[in-house]
């Protein structure tokens, strides 16, 4: 009887339900251990259960010792650590010759580490998730079917987002958390925008990101999608050389990111300086604080809030709602930086409750020229959640990963070094198992 394989889950969050129990289910078929850990232990045994295969482990903050030793053991490492951990873990799998799968982007510092990881035989293979991971696998799938049938792509755009299934979309921002609520709060922050338009470069500063809107529309639903970060980078990536727009973007309800825009344009989401404010203020002292002395004058802070800004009703409304207007209750911490004050409101105003369900939306849009004839292609992929646990974006997140376990450990992908999933070789076995699992992309076609 051979001997099992280890493979090592490091982080038992929200994202990693779908990931843990597929590999649980195919532990005993494959002759896996799967070991699993996190800072809280009960997370990590919640993951676990009382499956023979399966182990649960705590993780020490300020010990890497037991860590990197579970490390050097495992036949295969999954980092769902937060991202600015995943370098420390590869080094130490590289070291022992250990393959490594992550759903983050490649940092400069990760990249460092692909001639050592070659040297070593073994592929860190990153970007297996949702966005970034199903994303790019979709993409080069059409991408290569077109340019096989001798197609030219013109223009490329794609969007994803993380909302709320429609039966459970019972606030007025259309929106719950399924992921990092620090994530969503810092969304538009990491850097200036940039893509390209109709031939042109557009460049989006962070404090208008919220303002660059398209509107998308994915199974008779209307969505707004706004651009992230820089999309001219995935020119050379996707190969794109030809392509006349090329743009990445977040998909939102209609009227989310016209109401968040009004905390960027305050100063409500900076995460930049840490603040005190007085004991026992309320929300709507907080609010109060971000505007100007001049529009405190004999105005309510929701009557300030709209002169100062120009917000609409709508838009009022969902801060309102949201608790930002409140006289009566305030922030339990007072000192801070004001991004971890709208977090701490948002974890409680925006949750995921038991029974709630979300969705993941994806879309896709390829506009191309074969023999002389212009053509756009959409693909589209909508997910639903199961529940609060077993999320759409736990499913899209954490399964590509462990679709990936078995090729990986047997060598199928034939790679070494620092990787993402952007080759035939990656996104045909890998999205035809999701497809099996129901996650799957419609395609339509029109000539224009």
């Amino acid at each position: 009887m051979s001997e099992k394989k280890v493979i090592l889950v490091l982080g038992a969050g929200r994202s990693s339900s779908s990931l843990i129990s597929h590999l649980l289910v195919q532990a005993e078929k494959e002759s896996w251990e799967i070991h699993v850990g996190d800072l809280n232990l009960e997370a990590a045994q919640s993951k676990v259960g009382d499956h023979h295969h399966g182990t649960a482990f705590q993780l020490a903050a300020d010990e890497v010792d037991d860590r990197n030793a579970r490390i050097r053991r495992a036949d295969l490492v999954i980092s769902m650590l937060p991202a600015f951990m995943h370098v420390e873990v590869a080094k130490v799998a590289i070291a022992s010759r250990v393959n490594v799968i992550t759903p983050s982007y490649v940092s400069p510092e990760m990249q460092a580490l692909d001639g050592e990881a070659q040297k070593a035989g073994i592929l860190v293979l990153n970007e297996l998730g949702l966005d970034p991971g199903i994303d790019h696998m979709s993409a080069m799938q059409v991408i290569d079917e077109i340019r096989a049938m001798g197609g030219r792509i013109l223009g490329f755009q794609s969007y994803c987002g993380g909302l709320v299934a429609p039966d459970s979309d019972d606030n007025p921002w259309h929106y719950k958390l399924s992921w990092n609520p620090r994530n969503v709060v810092l969304a538009g922050q990491g850097g200036t925008a940039t893509f390209l338009d109709q031939g042109r470069v557009r460049v989006i500063p962070p404090h208008r990101t919220f303002q660059s809107l398209t509107s998308i529309e994915v199974n008779g639903r209307s969505y707004d999608g706004y651009p992230n970060r820089d999309s001219l980078g995935y020119r050379e990536l996707y190969g794109l050389d030809d392509a006349e727009t090329l743009v990445r973007g977040t998909l939102r309800s209609s009227g989310f990111s016209q109401s968040w825009d009004i905390l960027v344009q305050l100063g409500m989401v900076r995460d930049d300086a840490i603040l005190t404010w007085p004991k026992g203020t309320s929300w709507s002292d907080w609010t109060r604080s971000f505007l100007p002395a001049s529009a405190e004058k004999g105005q309510s802070v929701r009557d300030a809030v709209k002169h100062v800004t120009g917000a609409t009703d709508d838009v009022l409304e969902r801060l309102d709602w949201l608790g930002l207007f409140d006289a009566t209750t305030g922030p339990a911490n007072v000192i801070g930086t004001p991004a971890q004050m709208v977090e701490s409101l948002i974890t409680v105003k925006w949750v995921l409750s038991p029974e709630d369900r979300d969705m993941i939306v994806m879309w896709h849009r390829f506009d191309y020229e074969i023999n002389g004839v212009q053509k756009a292609r959409t693909s589209s992929l909508t997910l639903e959640g199961k529940d609060s646990t077993f999320t759409a974006m736990s499913d899209t997140v954490g399964l590509p990963m462990a679709l990936a376990v078995k090729p990986l450990l047997n060598g199928e992908f034939g790679k070494t070094g620092v990787d993402v999933p952007m080759s035939k070789v990656y996104y045909e076995p890998l999205l035809s198992g999701l497809a099996d699992l129901g996650i799957r992309f419609v395609e339509t076609e029109v000539e224009v």
